[in-house]
C-alpha cells in the first residue's frame, strides 16, 4: 500500500516545488544598491499575526544615507524609543538607542516599510 503512493506523492511534491519557485513575491526585494530610498516620514501599520498582531508607527528624518527618528510597537517597551540608521538602496537598517538592539533590515518602497520584527511580519505606510 504505501509503495503504491509512493510514486503519486514524490510526483506532486516535485510539482509543488517547481510551482512555487516560479511564483513572483509581491514585496520588493532588498537591495542595497542603487539610488536610495526615501524613508523620511511619518508611518504606521502593523506587525505580527492574528491574536500578537500590533500597531507600529515609526517617524524618520533623513539627511543623505542617514536616518533618525522614533519607533512606537505597542506592548514592546524594548521596541520603542529613538532610533538612528542608514539606507542603501532600498534597505533600511534600524538600531535602537536603548540598547536593545537593531531590528532586522527592512524594504522601502515608495510609501511602504516592509519586513520581519521579532513581533512578525511588519507593513508600515506612509501618512500623508
Amino acid at each position: 500500500m504505501l509503495r503504491k503512493l509512493a510514486g503519486p506523492l514524490f510526483v506532486s511534491l516535485v510539482l509543488a516545488i517547481s510551482g512555487c519557485a516560479g511564483m513572483e513575491s509581491s514585496t520588493p526585494a532588498l537591495t542595497t544598491s542603487g539610488p536610495l530610498a526615501n524613508a523620511a516620514g511619518a508611518w504606521s501599520g502593523w506587525a505580527g499575526m492574528g491574536a500578537t498582531a500590533t500597531t507600529v508607527s515609526l517617524t524618520l528624518t533623513q539627511s543623505g544615507a542617514n536616518v533618525k527618528g522614533d519607533i512606537d510597537v505597542a506592548g514592546r517597551s524594548d521596541m520603542t524609543g529613538p532610533v538612528v540608521g542608514t539606507v542603501q538602496g532600498n534597505a533600511l537598517s534600524l538600531t535602537l538607542q536603548s540598547g536593545f538592539g537593531s531590528l532586522p533590515s527592512m524594504t522601502v518602497s515608495q510609501n511602504e516599510i516592509s519586513g520581519v520584527i521579532s513581533v512578525g511580519p511588519m507593513t508600515l505606510t506612509r501618512s500623508k
